[in-house]
């Protein structure tokens, strides 16, 4: 079986990308969740956009390296991104419904949202 090192490395670097990207959103969503009293779903709405355009800007430089179709990357990174936003929005819902703590449900959502992101993008939106 043969390894693919170029995936294993973009696997690695979309981890060290998204962690910094989902650290922007947990810390952008706990502070306007704590501290501000936003709404959770609000606060989980501006911190997930703003971890999109962190994500898109340091993937598509430095992870993908892909300089040409800026428009259609962007927009496929970011509707991918709005999939994820509802995704965790879900998770979200139905972690109140089950009355688990907010703030861990949305922790275990960053996991689950960075996979489904991660096969999306890789496939569609940084494809050649």
């Amino acid at each position: 079986m043969k390894i693919d090192k170029c995936l294993i490395r973009q696997i690695i670097f979309y981890g060290v990308i998204g962690g910094g990207s989902a650290l922007l959103d947990f810390l952008l969503f706990t502070l306007m969740y704590k501290q501000f009293r936003m709404n959770e779903y609000l606060a989980n709405g501006i911190s997930v956009h703003m971890g999109i355009a962190m994500s898109f800007i340091l993937n598509r430089k430095f992870n993908f390296k892909k300089t040409d179709k800026v428009f259609f990357r962007a927009i496929s990174f970011y509707i991918t991104g709005l999939f994820g936003l509802a995704l965790s929005q879900g998770l979200l819902w139905f972690g109140s419904i089950l009355l688990l703590p907010i703030v861990m449900v949305k922790f275990v959502s960053i996991f689950i949202v960075a996979a489904v992101q991660f096969v999306i993008n890789k496939l569609v939106t940084f494809n050649k």
